[in-house]
């Protein structure tokens, strides 16, 4: 069996939720790119990662055409080549990226996934059997609380999601230490004393500045984590910090590759790290970097971010890996792309029926083969993007 053809497919499909960033505020774009690679034997596999902005936005990394033009020359790396030399392949496109800037893993993961999804298609197996087999069967999930106008509607819409089951949540905050307290006071006010209760900081504060806040909304509301309060290359204020706050500590920007999230570890400054999927690079280098996590002896959430088949990716990778303590993971990020509080209501999708089910906060393990998904053509081409063709690469 022999790869014959990649095809780059763009897509512009609209978020129904409002998924804002504290960094910006930068709403997620509605740029995506499905990845799919066929074979002389009529086996596909299709993959989709990060979306890309039609130009960059708060140095996000490349915009969407820069990405197509790179994956259409990584595409050429493919072609003729056995699809079940699975790592031959991986590494080969490794060697192949420019630099080690991570726009780069984000364009890697689009590939490694439609490769894992091809290879497990061809065996017949689920993703999660060539990561090592099933751990968990259903994941508690934490929410990821957008960051909205008001801190009214911030306590509003978790409250939402965690009457909807979902058992913790994550507020995102500014760089207002004012305007931050009042977000976190009235999700606390509303949610209760009993559920866990995070923030993040997207990456916004000084080290002096961030020990103040984290020490008075800690001893006012109590904090369960907070995420990279300060800049991820500001590694002598985290040291600084570290010593003054009490406040578990979690890496984000500071952990967005296998290099980045090293270093980091031999600081000894954070107490958990984001393993998102899609800016990691994919399934290889996140096994990579959970195992990492693991030997040091350090936590981990599992994200995703991006549109249904990079959410079924992350499934796929989380149940393969065993139950952690303190920390929920975050599946459920695209669920603002479509609105909703679980799958089951999910409508007008790019796939045919959801392979993961999300009911009352509870992320249950995906069905097979590969990534369990098959792609809806009518709406790939209802949700074709308007501004750049489709490549094909043979």
């Amino acid at each position: 069996m022999k790869i014959t053809s990649v095809e780059i497919i763009p897509i512009d499909q609209p978020h129904k939720g409002r998924l804002i960033f504290s960094s910006g505020p930068t709403p997620a774009p509605n740029e995506f790119i499905i990845l799919r690679i066929n074979t002389d034997e009529g086996v596909s596999g299709i993959g989709s990662a990060y979306s890309f902005p039609s130009a960059p936005l708060l140095a996000s990394g490349c915009s969407r055409n820069g990405a197509v033009h790179l994956m259409r020359e990584l595409a050429t790396i493919l072609i003729g080549k056995n699809p079940m030399q699975l790592s031959f392949i991986l590494e080969s496109l490794e060697r192949a990226i420019g630099g080690w800037w991570t726009e780069n893993w984000y364009i890697l993961s689009n590939f490694d996934h439609a490769l894992y999804d091809l290879k497990a298609r061809i065996l017949g197996l689920p993703i999660y059997e060539l990561l090592g087999g099933l751990q968990r069967e259903r994941i508690e999930l934490e929410w990821i609380q957008s960051f909205l106008p008001t801190p009214e509607e911030v306590a509003e819409e978790a409250k939402r999601y965690l009457d909807a089951g979902f058992k913790s949540v994550k507020v995102h905050v500014n760089n207002d230490p004012v305007n931050a307290e009042a977000r976190v006071k009235a999700t606390r006010k509303l949610i209760g004393d009993d559920i866990p209760l995070a923030i993040d900081m997207g990456m916004a504060y000084t080290a002096m500045d961030a020990a103040r806040l984290l020490e008075r909304l800690d001893g006012e509301y109590g904090l369960n984590f907070a995420e990279q309060p300060l800049h991820p290359y500001d590694m002598n204020g985290m040291v600084s910090l570290r010593s003054k706050c009490k406040v578990p500590l979690t890496a984000d920007h500071a952990g967005m590759t296998l290099q980045q999230a090293f270093e980091y570890i031999k600081l000894n400054v954070f107490d958990s790290f984001h393993c998102l999927l899609t800016r990691v690079g994919g399934f290889a280098r996140a096994v990579k970097y959970a195992d990492m996590m693991e030997t040091a002896r350090l936590n981990y959430q599992i994200c995703n971010q991006g549109n249904t088949l990079a959410g079924t990716a992350a499934a796929h990778f989380a149940v393969s890996r065993k139950p952690r303590p303190r920390y929920y993971d975050e599946l459920g990020l695209y669920l603002y792309l479509h609105g909703t509080t679980d799958t089951k209501s999910i409508t007008d999708d790019i796939v045919k029926e959801q392979a993961v089910a999300i009911e009352d906060g509870v992320l249950h393990a995906p069905k097979g083969p590969g990534l369990g998904l098959e792609l809806d053509e009518e709406m790939i081409k209802r949700y074709a993007a308007p501004d750049i063709d489709p490549v094909i690469v043979k």
